[in-house]
This record gives C-alpha cells, sequence and structure tokens, in this order.
C-alpha cells in the first residue's frame, strides 16, 4: 500500500512534537535536579515533595529566628556588663562616702549623675528598630531620665512581657528580657527620704509578701458561668496555684511564675473553657482584667498583671518616738502611690521595746497548733499587749517546761525549743494557728526534733496596716523601727516597701551623696550587691537563652540536612544520565528535523512538476 506524503509528514511531525516535550522535559529535570517537577509527573511523589518544601521554608524561617536571637543575646550581654561596670563604680563610691569631703562629695554626685544617665542609654539600647528591654512595646523608648535625675518606666503593664517567637514547630517562648526584669527585682526593700531627720533603721519582711484570700472578698473564679470558690488562707504564690488547680479540678494544670509573679492556667478538658473574669472577685488578686476569656483546650492562660506589684507609701503624721507607752510617732500609708491613706496607725518596733508593747494578740491571732507524741494541741495565748520578751514567756507558759521560747530583739524573731523527748511539728499551716503571722513563721509546717528549736522565718509584729494577721490589704508586709531612743521621726518623713528599682536605688544614692546624709548613703549602699544580683541574674538568663539557640540551631540544621537527603532520595535525578539522555535525544531530534525537512522539499518539486 502506497503511504501518501501526507501521511508522512503528520507522523513526523508527531514525532517531532513528542521529542520535543522529552527536550523540555530532560532540561527541566537537569535545571532542578529532580525527577518530578510536577503532579502529572507522579502525583503522590509530587505530593511528598512538596510537604518536604514546606518543611525546609519552615526550619528556614525557624533558623532566621534563632540567628536574630544569637545576635539579640550577643547585645544583651554587652549591656549588662555595661551595666555590672556602672554599679561596680557606684559601689566604690558609696564605699569611701565616709571619707570623703565636700569637693569628692560633690565630684562623686557628678559620677553617679554621668553613670544614671549612662545607664539609661543602655536601658534605651536598641536592636535595628527594636528597644530590647521594651517588651511588647519595643518601638518606644522604655526609659526617661527626668531633671531630677530619677527615672520613669514607660511601658504599660500589659506590654511588659517580651514578645514571643517560634524557634520550633512545637516550641514557641519568650525570648529576650524586658525592661521591668532587668532592671526592677521581684524582692522588695524599704526605702527612706534622704530628707527624713530620722538616723534610725527601718525594717520589713519584704522576702515574705503573701497572697491572702479572704472569703466573700476575692475567694470565687467563675468559670462558665459557675462560680468556683477558692479556700481562704495565706499563700505562697507556688501555694496559690496548688489551691487554684484543686478548685478547678484535674483537668487543668495550674503554675505561679516566680519571675514575672503570673499564674498560668492550662486547660486539658478537651473543650473551650469560659473564664468570666468580669464576674470573679479573685480576678485582681490573680492578676487578670476584668475581660471574660475563651480559652481553648491545650491552650494556656497567663495573668495580665504581676501579681506581687504591690507597694506601700508611708508618711509620719505626728512626730514621736519609736518606743515607751507614750509619745509615739503615728504613720499613715497608701497602696496607691499617695492618692488615698489609711487612718492613723501607731509606729512599732516588732516587740524590740523593752519599756513597753507593741505586739497585740486578740482574739483573732491569738493560737497555734502543735502535734507531739500523744497527739495534736491547740495552744491559744492570753489577749494582751506584750514586748516580745513577754510573749516569749507567754508563749512558754502555755508550752509548759518541755519547752524554751525565746526572743531575739536584734532579729525580732521568736525561737521555741523542743525539750519534750520526742519530735514535735509545729502546724504553722493549720488554719487554727492565727498567731502564725504574729510570730513571724510562715504558713509551713515545721518539725523540731528533741533538743532542735523552731525560730520565725521573719519579723515578729503587727503588720503594716496594724493587723495581727495577715490580710488582703497588707499581703503580710510588715513595718518596724528601730529602738534607739535618740531615733525620733518628723512628721512629713516618708519611706515606701516595694520592689528593688535600680534607677530609684541609684537616685536615692545621689540625693544622698548631694546632701552630705551619710546615714542614707549606708543604708542604700547595701542594695547594690541586691542590684548586682539581678544584672547576673539577667545575665544568665540571657546566656542561657542564647545556649539554648545555638543547641535548636544545631538541631535544626541536623533536620534540614535529613530532610534534603530524603528528598533527594524520593526525587533527585540522575544528572550524568540525564545528560547522555540529553545528547541522544538531541542527536535524533535533529535526524527527524532534517527528515521532515527532505519531506517537505519532496512536496514541493511534486508540487512544481
Amino acid at each position: 500500500m502506497r503511504i501518501s506524503d501526507s501521511t508522512r509528514y503528520t507522523t513526523l511531525l508527531k514525532y517531532v512534537t513528542r521529542m520535543n516535550e522529552q527536550l523540555t522535559d530532560l532540561q527541566t529535570k537537569l535545571g532542578t535536579g529532580n525527577n518530578i517537577n510536577t503532579p502529572s509527573d507522579d502525583p503522590v511523589v509530587f505530593a511528598a515533595n512538596v510537604q518536604y518544601n514546606a518543611e525546609l521554608s519552615t526550619l528556614d524561617q525557624y533558623n532566621s529566628n534563632l540567628q536574630g536571637l544569637s545576635t539579640l543575646v550577643s547585645i544583651y550581654d554587652t549591656c549588662f556588663t555595661g551595666i555590672s561596670s556602672q554599679l561596680n563604680t557606684i559601689e566604690d563610691l558609696a564605699y569611701d562616702f565616709a571619707s570623703m569631703d565636700i569637693s569628692l562629695q560633690e565630684a562623686a554626685t557628678d559620677q553617679i549623675e554621668a553613670a544614671i544617665e549612662q545607664l539609661v542609654t543602655i536601658a534605651n539600647t536598641t536592636n535595628g528598630s527594636t528597644y530590647i528591654f521594651g517588651g511588647q512595646q519595643a518601638d518606644s523608648a522604655p526609659f526617661r531620665l527626668n531633671s531630677d535625675y530619677s527615672v520613669t518606666y514607660t511601658v504599660d503593664a500589659t506590654a511588659e512581657d517580651v514578645t514571643e517567637i517560634y524557634v520550633d514547630k512545637s516550641q514557641s517562648a519568650e525570648y529576650g528580657i524586658s525592661g521591668r526584669s532587668a532592671f526592677y527585682s521581684t524582692s522588695k526593700i524599704v526605702y527612706g527620704d534622704v530628707d527624713n531627720t530620722y538616723t534610725g533603721d527601718a525594717y520589713s519582711n519584704t522576702d515574705n509578701f503573701v497572697y491572702v484570700i479572704e472569703t466573700g472578698t476575692n475567694d470565687t473564679i467563675n468559670v462558665d458561668g459557675t462560680d468556683l470558690t477558692l479556700s481562704s488562707g495565706v499563700y505562697t504564690g507556688a501555694g496559690l496555684a496548688k489551691e487554684i488547680q484543686d478548685t478547678l479540678g484535674s483537668d487543668y494544670t495550674v503554675a505561679f511564675d516566680s519571675s514575672t509573679r503570673k499564674f498560668v492556667i492550662s486547660n486539658n478538658t478537651g473543650s473551650d473553657v469560659d473564664f468570666n473574669w468580669s464576674a470573679s472577685n479573685a480576678a485582681n488578686t490573680l492578676g487578670f482584667d476584668n475581660v471574660d476569656t475563651i480559652l481553648a483546650s491545650g491552650n494556656n492562660l497567663e495573668s495580665d498583671l504581676d501579681t506581687g506589684r504591690k507597694s506601700f507609701l508611708v508618711e509620719i503624721t505626728n512626730g514621736g518616738t519609736t518606743t515607751g507607752a507614750t509619745g509615739r510617732a503615728t504613720y499613715r500609708y497608701s497602696t496607691d502611690g499617695g492618692t488615698t491613706w489609711s487612718s492613723d496607725i501607731t509606729v512599732s518596733t516588732g516587740g524590740a521595746d523593752t519599756t513597753a508593747g507593741d505586739i497585740t494578740i486578740d482574739s483573732s491571732n491569738n493560737t497555734f497548733v502543735i502535734t507531739d507524741g500523744t497527739g495534736q494541741h491547740t495552744i491559744e495565748l492570753d489577749q494582751n499587749t506584750y514586748t516580745g520578751s513577754e510573749l516569749a514567756v507567754e508563749i512558754q507558759d502555755e508550752l509548759g517546761t518541755d519547752y524554751t521560747v525565746s526572743y531575739n530583739a536584734e532579729t525580732r524573731k521568736f525561737s521555741i525549743t523542743n525539750n519534750t523527748g520526742g519530735v514535735v511539728t509545729f502546724n504553722w499551716s493549720n488554719a487554727n494557728s492565727t498567731a502564725a503571722g504574729v510570730l513571724g513563721y510562715e504558713n509551713v509546717d515545721s518539725v523540731a526534733r528533741n533538743g532542735t528549736s523552731d525560730t520565725g522565718d521573719y519579723d515578729a509584729g503587727m503588720f503594716i496596716d496594724g493587723s495581727g494577721v495577715a490580710t488582703v490589704e497588707n499581703s503580710g508586709i510588715k513595718l518596724a523601727f528601730s529602738t534607739n531612743t535618740t531615733d525620733t521621726l518628723t512628721a512629713g518623713d516618708t519611706f515606701q516597701v516595694e520592689d528593688l528599682s535600680v534607677f530609684k536605688l541609684l537616685t536615692n544614692l545621689k540625693n544622698a551623696f548631694e546632701t552630705g546624709n551619710t546615714t542614707w548613703v549606708s543604708k542604700n549602699v547595701r542594695y547594690l550587691e541586691d542590684a548586682q544580683d539581678l544584672v547576673t541574674k539577667s545575665a544568665a538568663v540571657v546566656a542561657f537563652q542564647g545556649t539554648q539557640a545555638t543547641t535548636l540551631a544545631d538541631n535544626n540544621a541536623t533536620r534540614t540536612a535529613n530532610i534534603e537527603i530524603l528528598q533527594t532520595d524520593l526525587v533527585g535525578a540522575d544528572t550524568t544520565e540525564l545528560g547522555v539522555q540529553l545528547n541522544v535525544l538531541l542527536n535524533t531530534y535533529q535526524a527527524l528535523l532534517s527528515t521532515m525537512s527532505k519531506v517537505l522539499s519532496i512536496n514541493i518539486l511534486d508540487y512544481l512538476n
């Protein structure tokens, strides 16, 4: 059968088209290095390769975040080195203050002012356009230097935490240090104004801030429309977290972060839960805004605010002595910076005054519980006003001759020695141990073997609001004064019990140098070590973050390499073999084109003939 020229042409064209497609496919494979480049090549393998590419892209973003974190850690390290250096300089000046004449004091004041200026500059350090101590308000300077060398922290309380970044598929966390964490401690100290005439000591149990839950005041959390009631009592942050978890039930996990003083509630119920903070009277105590929150299962809910930020501004209202039955000074206090004030309260020495008692035992704080070999017993103290030594005698009388009780006026602490011949547990956590706070014991049981003592955890005496027990109002904080008869208080003298602030400490120290106030230089210098400890702690946190970033980056590099190996095995092409195939195909393609050209030439000649 004769094959027509048109059929030959059509057949050749089909082969040329097919070879052109094959050439394009080979060139694509050589260009990408992959055998699979489109879904039509192999839908299953193509989909798997898309997933690998997505994972590689995500890992690349994580690595970018980690590289940024490494840079940030280096900047922080430089900052903390500078802060520590400035604090060392100021500490040296403070220790030399007593030997300085007026001109040297003036020069030292200038140095402290320069140090404060330098520290504000460090505190406003940027990484690009981001203020590294700005927390979630990192687009503006977090610290402002005022004309009197006081420093204002400008970040809103709800924006103090640093921003979370993702460093792994299942790991996002807050990296860096906020200005609040770097320059403010969660430990409180007692400040006194350098203009005070009082030259004695002021004492406070600043490490014993507690959370007090009172029935009907701050004891309810409304969850899904139902009020859940917390047990009344005195708690540490961790203790209150446990109480919250016990109240919510086993489908929740509750923790307390002591570095931020915030509570974290985890929902493990398997469904969404509505925390109605607007209907919860415990919201403020737990640091939550009065805004209802729907918490999805598997998610966490963190306090909006630092729950331990409370401070006390104290002002002497009537001048006088700190001791004696008559003529004692009085003070008032404010927890809102001086907007509202308490009524007048007589100053206390925590029982250290030997001439007149200032520890009041009444029906609210006159019992404590012990457990010995014969069982549990409630010890009831006579209601009266005592000196520390007198109250020690009363405690021993009620306990009996098998105990020895003493009071140390220097430390303002009681000590109870067990001479029973057996083991005794002091059940300070028992609800009936109402005297624990006024005696200076934390709400934690302690065990005393025969011949050993249980010594108070903090200062004995009345709390800052004049109460004999820890309350929501006083948060377990006390304020006492020294017993020297020459240490008189003058109306208008002011004191503050608040979180240690590096800048406020230095401003006070600067003012003390400026006025030549030896008393307040010596009082403030002891806090410089606390400030250095704060810097050391922050530097350690950042160093750990740097180490963690390096480890995660190494892990990500390993994961990236492994995925690339899997990807190569899945879709990778043998480029050498593809090159050989391409050369063969090109030769064949050229031959086809030549044949096709001849066919076209014959057709034209036939037409002409």
